[in-house]
């Protein structure tokens, strides 16, 4: 009996702290659409493929910190030009559960975060069930006109988040795959999988290094630089 609860005080645990979970993202690109791109972009691909991703979510159940991390990888198999990844995917992301607000960093201009409201999925339980770093998971699906989603999410660490925009579940999120287009006649599958979890103690917050904006705000701001470029280049021309 007192080793079984030995076994569960460290999952226990995390229902009273916060949590950090570190992410592996991958892509993989459809085998048609590699097919008609032909030998000048398979190496390219392959590179993008071979690629890998880390991010890491500092979560409680109120907030949490979605962030890449700055990682040198020494894989022979990851050289080579690549594709980058799509911002929807990349960006780094804040949210806060108590006021149903996300924060997302603009990755075309520094210091910026996009105010937006927390994106509702209406996931799909599934009684499918498999184990992610020795935690049993269970399967959801989500799905609209452009996108299918497969989430897997442990109810044994109770925060109801995930990696990227990702959230809504009765726990937490250590696997999802997905699919986004990518660029034309050619999506990407992208996946992001749990490598580590531990429990955090350290702050989850917003640094106020940066300019908080609405959407339509960051939009008009678009709107205004690319007129600047587009007076700029029919400047040129005309010299």
């Amino acid at each position: 009996m007192i080793k079984y609860l030995i076994v569960l005080l460290p999952i226990f645990s995390f229902s009273q702290e916060a949590i950090r979970i570190e992410y592996e993202m991958k892509q993989e690109f459809d085998k048609q659409a590699k097919d008609k791109l032909g030998i000048k972009y398979a190496e390219i691909l392959q590179n993008s493929e071979n690629k890998r991703y880390y991010y890491e979510l500092l979560a409680n159940t109120k907030q949490s910190q979605f962030l890449e991390i700055e990682r040198i990888n020494n894989d022979q198999n990851s050289k080579g030009a690549t594709l980058g990844l799509s911002t929807n995917v990349s960006a780094n992301i804040y949210k806060d559960f108590s006021t149903n607000v996300l924060y997302e960093e603009n990755t075309m201009k520094s210091k910026l975060l996009v105010k937006d409201s927390l994106q509702h999925f209406t996931w799909v339980l599934t009684k499918d069930e498999a184990t992610v770093l020795g935690y049993k998971v269970k399967k959801a699906t989500y799905s609209n006109n452009n996108q299918m989603v497969e989430a897997w999410y442990t109810t044994e660490l109770p925060f109801r988040d995930g990696p990227s925009r990702f959230s809504g579940l009765p726990g937490l999120i250590l696997k999802v795959n997905f699919k986004l287009p990518f660029v034309a006649d050619m999506d990407t599958n992208v996946s992001f999988t749990a490598i580590d979890v531990k429990p955090y103690s350290g702050k989850i917050e917003i640094s106020n290094k940066f300019k908080i904006v609405s959407r339509e705000e960051f939009k008009k701001e678009v709107e205004k630089n690319s007129s600047k470029f587009n007076t700029i280049s029919s400047g040129v021309e005309k010299d």
